[in-house]
């Protein structure tokens, strides 16, 4: 009898320890799931934390082609020539919205084939030397990691450095535009209307850009 009750009380625990050792293993694998979920949670906070921080301010040069024409009151458009600028690009962002201010040299060679001018030029074409300094404000459509649509406007301010033709030193206008940034490289399309071309003429610039700048962090 009492070897009976033995192998009935060494069988319940036997069955017990199985049932114990069970749960405990499958305790111990939903603690590990629970801590790597945590850990992967907390590494993709941190990395969008340092993503978010590097997006915050970019700047790198920037190249562009431009083509330039005139048009004067009365007297009509000359015909677009091509030039280029050369310079440098700040964006500082926040989330889709971001402030981009550049600093670009830029030449212009311009037409004189109506002879509206009435002020001395050798040639029928010349070339003009210009800071241009435009403050543009922006929003990013389409906002992936590697890939973004850009749509972007603001004021641009122009200052001549060198001149053929006598015009104004100053010159304040308007810019709007839009771009595509992949990977590091970032590239717009624009078109800027600048004002106060002579002091004796009403008339303005019209110019479009396609320029390509690489973002460093």
């Amino acid at each position: 009898m009492q070897k009976y009750i033995f192998q009935k009380i060494h069988h319940h625990f036997t069955i017990n320890m199985k049932i114990n050792s069970k749960t405990k293993h499958i305790f111990l694998v939903f603690i590990f799931f629970c801590i790597f979920l945590s850990i992967t949670y907390a590494q993709k906070e941190n990395n969008s934390q340092k993503r978010s921080q590097k997006e915050f301010f970019a700047f790198g040069p920037k190249i562009s082609i431009n083509i330039t024409n005139e048009w004067i009151h009365q007297k009509g458009y000359t015909e677009f020539l091509p030039g280029a600028d050369l310079g440098l690009f700040f964006r500082f962002s926040i989330s889709r919205l971001y402030l981009q201010h550049e600093i670009n040299y830029v030449i212009r060679n311009q037409s004189n084939t109506r002879g509206y001018v009435t002020f001395p030029c050798p040639t029928n074409e010349y070339k003009s030397h210009h800071l241009d300094i435009p403050v543009l404000v922006g929003v990013k459509a389409i906002d992936f990691k590697l890939f973004k649509i850009r749509f972007f406007a603001g004021p641009e301010f122009c200052v001549k450095f060198k001149d053929h033709i006598s015009k104004n030193d100053f010159q304040l206008g308007f810019q709007l535009g839009s771009g595509v940034d992949i990977w590091r490289f970032t590239i717009d399309a624009s078109y800027s209307f600048l004002g106060n071309i002579h002091p004796n003429f009403s008339g303005h610039n019209n110019i479009v850009k396609v320029g390509v700048g690489f973002k460093c962090y």
